[in-house]
């Protein structure tokens, strides 16, 4: 994603509560997960950080850069965990999975509670790959690791736990397509999910992201190449809504969810994409009442 000239677009995550069950220098916070949690909570505490773009055409959450008072680099970040002379366990476990990656590294980070030091004991490990290239050989690399049982699928129950959180099902045939994802899954007793991020792109503005209206289509499946990465995308063809071409998201969940040869459904936002030399149509899945699901599971 590109940046405006004056901001960086990015999500609140972590809020101080005097309830909350992370704390940092005595301050104690709890983490916002849904969506319109976030939109809610800075549109009431800090409607500065809410802002209309006119590249993407809808409201979104930025830091001005007048006022970012510090940057979290996930590189940096994993480095001084190689380097410390003492690792709680949960970090202990990030610096295992990180080696066993064998990604250089200027091109894996960490992310997520740990690169923020609001952490606890059942967090996740969430590590980022930078690249294209490198995203590739960590995904060969991730797929022999789970046959070598070195990574785990998730268990019937997490599986369906997954499943519920992101799709708001337990249905077993949801909760199977969690477990075939090497992408997330349990390493020492902590689940991971290793983020792909594709660098490539734009500079802001160059293309336009026009929202048209809701739908849902079905299709088939003709190219999930991009599916592992951050954005993910999906090819179609015989899509319902004929014009739609491209599945599109910015969210990890839908990483991996359906494979090349399928027939899907899924539900998002049609959104109109203006290059300087083109125009098309993809549906952007992004909202939590977005899905994307083999046909089979309906």
């Amino acid at each position: 994603m590109s940046h405006p000239p004056d901001r960086i677009i990015s999500y609140v995550r972590y809020i101080p509560h005097p309830e909350g069950n992370r704390c940092r220098d005595d301050t104690r916070y709890r983490k916002i997960y849904n969506l319109k949690d976030r939109f809610n909570f800075l549109k009431k505490k800090f409607p500065h950080y809410l802002y209309f773009d006119p590249v993407f055409h809808q409201l979104m959450q930025a830091v001005p850069y007048t006022h970012v008072a510090k940057i979290f680099n996930p590189i940096e970040r994993l480095r001084e965990l190689y380097d410390a002379d003492q690792r709680d366990p949960l970090e202990e476990r990030a610096v295992g999975l990180a080696s066993i990656l064998t990604i250089p590294h200027p091109y894996l980070g960490i992310s997520g509670s740990v690169l923020v030091g609001l952490h606890t004991p059942s967090s996740d490990i969430d590590l980022i790959v930078y690249g294209k290239e490198q995203g590739k050989k960590a995904y060969a690399h991730l797929k022999t690791m789970r046959d070598q049982k070195r990574t785990f699928a998730f268990d019937s129950a997490q599986a369906a736990e997954k499943a519920l959180f992101r799709w708001g099902s337990t249905r077993s045939d949801l909760a199977r397509i969690e477990q075939k994802k090497v992408l997330h899954g349990m390493y020492c007793s902590s689940e991971y999910f290793i983020r792909l991020l594709d660098l490539s792109s734009e500079p802001y503005g160059e293309i336009q992201y026009i929202p048209q209206y809701e739908a849902t289509l079905t299709g088939w499946i003709t190219d999930d190449t991009e599916s592992i990465f951050t954005p993910c995308r999906y090819e179609l063809s015989d899509s319902s809504l004929s014009h739609v071409t491209t599945l599109f998201s910015l969210r990890g969940r839908y990483c991996e969810q359906v494979h090349a040869g399928e027939k899907i459904m899924a539900h998002g936002m049609v959104e109109k994409v203006c290059t300087p030399s083109d125009e098309f149509y993809q549906l952007s899945l992004q909202d939590p009442s977005h899905f994307l699901y083999p046909v089979q599971c309906f």
